[in-house]
This record gives C-alpha cells, sequence and structure tokens, in this order.
C-alpha cells in the first residue's frame, strides 16, 4: 500500500463513521448509487462503487464509465489529504478537476 492509498483508505473510515451518525446523509445517499473513480493523472488511480450510502469495490485502477471522476497528480491529491492544498484553491487553479454533474459535485463536497 502506498501513501496515496492510506490516505484513501483512512477517508473511507473517517465516511463510515460520518453516515453512521449522520441521518440526512444516510436519508440523501438512500437511493443514490454512483461509479466513482479518481483519476491521479501520473499513475493508475482508484475507484470504487457509492452504493446506498456504502462504499463498495475500493481498487485500484479507474472505471471508464463513472459518473464521477475526480482528477490530480498524485501529489495534489497528498497536499489534499494532508491540508496543505485546500480544495477551492486547488479547484479554481485546475489542479483538481471533476467530470460531474453539480448535484454529485456537491454531494462529493458533503462526503469529505
Amino acid at each position: 500500500m502506498d501513501e496515496l492509498e492510506g490516505y484513501l483508505i483512512a477517508a473511507i473510515d473517517k465516511y463510515k463513521a460520518k453516515i453512521e451518525e449522520d441521518e440526512e446523509l444516510k436519508k440523501d445517499l438512500l437511493t443514490l448509487v454512483r461509479k466513482v473513480s479518481i483519476d491521479t493523472t501520473d499513475n493508475e488511480g482508484f475507484s470504487f462503487i457509492l452504493d446506498k450510502g456504502e462504499i463498495l469495490n475500493f481498487k485500484r485502477g479507474i472505471i471508464e464509465d463513472a459518473e464521477i471522476t475526480i482528477h490530480a497528480t498524485t501529489a495534489d491529491f497528498k497536499l489534499l489529504f494532508t491540508g496543505e492544498l485546500k480544495p477551492m484553491k486547488a479547484w479554481a487553479t485546475k489542479r483538481l478537476k471533476f467530470d460531474a454533474s453539480i448535484d454529485d459535485v456537491m454531494r462529493v463536497k458533503k462526503l469529505i
């Protein structure tokens, strides 16, 4: 397991705890199913399925037909996880990009 994968697994664990505590969030995600890819533009990336609030099939590699794809370099993802790079600054400077509907982008924001 590399450093970025460790950050992602920790983020998934944090998400699982949040979903258990937040009934409104759990209700919002009750019918949602999305394929999610984390495209590390300089690496193989990661993917998972967000299925009614659960994260399933977390693995290396991206999903070509994902409804949500988040793009950044491995280094920038690490900086985002450590707080050295703020998400809005990364997005404004095009270091972080989303291929998703605006509704899905807002949902992703709530999950973090």
